[in-house]
């Protein structure tokens, strides 16, 4: 067999032999297992105790929103939540009072029980810590506010694009960094607003509507004071 024949043989089998994690199917294994270093952190944080898993819970969820539970939301609703595929966006829009916080409340419930990292910011109150690193008083830089809620496994904005008016061209350039990285890392974005794509276009602008288009997008309405329609009532 010849030199070039015998390098085109181990190409080809090389070829052949998967690089990607069995789990995720995305991400390249890490050496010497079948998982990428992310699957294998998440099986392993599984792990954890009960009570450790609700000490996470509520150091990132509001007291109001800590007993938040899939069960309680509808059938439909919940349905479409435990179906998503693996990276996909989910964006909420509805007024006030449709359940949105709670919807993602109960999302965050579920995904620290089966060992995924969540993070969750207020959008406004984050733009403006982020704002506040420019401070030379400040210990922290941008990069180290921002940097983290693009890596984490699951990350959650809520109350996106409040403001009346345009959004301010530091908000844009957050929301669209934050967005557009952890796309490229194929990492899912859970956002809540009282706007539709259509309004996000007039806040922000036609890319970051563009941005969302792959996204499971769902609608909350309101059916009454205070009723809610995607959670169950007793």
């Amino acid at each position: 067999m010849s030199k070039t024949q015998t390098i085109g043989k181990v190409l080809k089998e090389t070829a052949s032999i998967s690089v990607k994690c069995e789990k995720c199917g995305y991400r390249p294994k890490y050496k010497g297992h079948k998982w990428c270093g992310r699957c294998i952190a998440v099986w392993q944080r599984k792990q954890k105790s009960n009570d450790l898993a609700e000490r996470i819970i509520c150091n990132i969820v509001e007291p109001l929103y800590w007993n938040a539970k899939m069960e309680d939301l509808t059938e439909e609703l919940r349905d479409k939540l435990e179906s998503l595929e693996e990276g996909r966006d989910v964006f909420f829009y509805g007024p006030v009072d449709t359940g949105k916080t709670y919807t993602m409340a109960a999302l965050i419930r579920k995904y620290i029980y089966e060992g995924y990292e969540c993070a969750r910011i207020n959008f406004d109150d984050f733009c403006l810590k982020v704002r506040s690193a420019m401070s030379p008083a400040s210990k922290m830089t941008e990069w180290d506010m921002i940097e983290p809620m693009k890596n984490v496994d699951k990350l959650f904005i809520d109350d996106l694009g409040l403001r009346s008016k345009q959004e301010t061209d530091f908000a844009y350039v957050t929301f669209y960094s934050l967005l557009n990285k952890r796309q490229e890392r194929l990492l899912p974005t859970f956002i809540s607003s009282n706007k539709g794509i259509d309004r996000l276009i007039e806040a922000f602008d036609s890319r970051i509507a563009s941005r969302l288009d792959m996204a499971l997008i769902i609608e909350m309405k309101s059916e009454g004071h205070r009723k809610k329609r995607w959670i169950k009532r007793e």
